[in-house]
């Protein structure tokens, strides 16, 4: 009689040699594996939706709640994109620039409820409606400015959620050097954001595809 193995033969063992071998982590592995595979087998749409959720959480996690940014560095002029949570993202630029790390503020104003245009003692702050007010409409503003004065560099502050979606639109519009820094989100409103900012980067993707 077979034990584990077509080669050892349970007369051959004692006890604590048998106790050893059920369990020994790699035959413990390879009596799992089929087990798996017959759930693959029988549960095809449950084995393709927990891929999917995990597909979409790997994703979002990358994109939106810990993308791509840069560290300040001192450029031409500061973006501030509106959005939510539009005191943090005031605050982030307002600090930006009274550090130094830029003379000029361009300072959204796409939503009519906003806050007013700011002060920033020894900075030139020049707020604008963009058109279309969208985050396009805010980098093409951003971008013409950008031009007529011959400016090299912009530093963009946006929503942590928005951080992917404005890189790939000022990287259309803007061929500078771009910093991309987020503003601090409410945990509470990340679910919400996360899901708008996959169908606004699908739209950017799609139909933003020129400046």
């Amino acid at each position: 009689m077979l034990a584990h193995g077509p080669y050892v033969r349970s007369g051959l063992l004692s006890y604590p040699e048998r106790a050893a071998l059920e369990w020994n982590p790699l035959t413990k592995d390879r009596a799992n594996r089929p087990a798996s595979r017959r759930f693959v087998r029988r549960h095809p749409l449950i084995a393709g939706l927990v891929l999917v959720i995990v597909v979409f959480l790997v994703a979002s996690s990358v994109l939106f709640v810990w993308p791509a940014t840069d560290q300040p560095r001192h450029v031409d002029a500061i973006l501030i994109l509106e959005g939510d949570n539009e005191a943090a993202r005031e605050s982030t630029a307002i600090s930006l620039a009274k550090r130094g790390y830029a003379p000029v503020l361009l300072f959204s104003q796409g939503n009519p409820d906003g806050p007013a245009c700011p002060r920033v003692p020894r900075v030139s702050v020049v707020c604008f409606v963009p058109n279309p007010e969208q985050t396009i409409g805010e980098i093409r503003y951003a971008t013409a400015y950008a031009r007529r004065r011959g400016w090299q560099s912009l530093l963009v502050v946006a929503g942590r959620t928005q951080v992917t979606r404005a890189r790939l639109l000022a990287e259309r519009c803007f061929s500078g050097r771009l910093v991309m820094v987020p503003a601090p989100v409410q945990l509470i409103d990340l679910p919400f954001q996360i899901v708008y900012e996959w169908g606004a980067l699908t739209k950017a993707v799609l139909l933003n595809e020129h400046c």
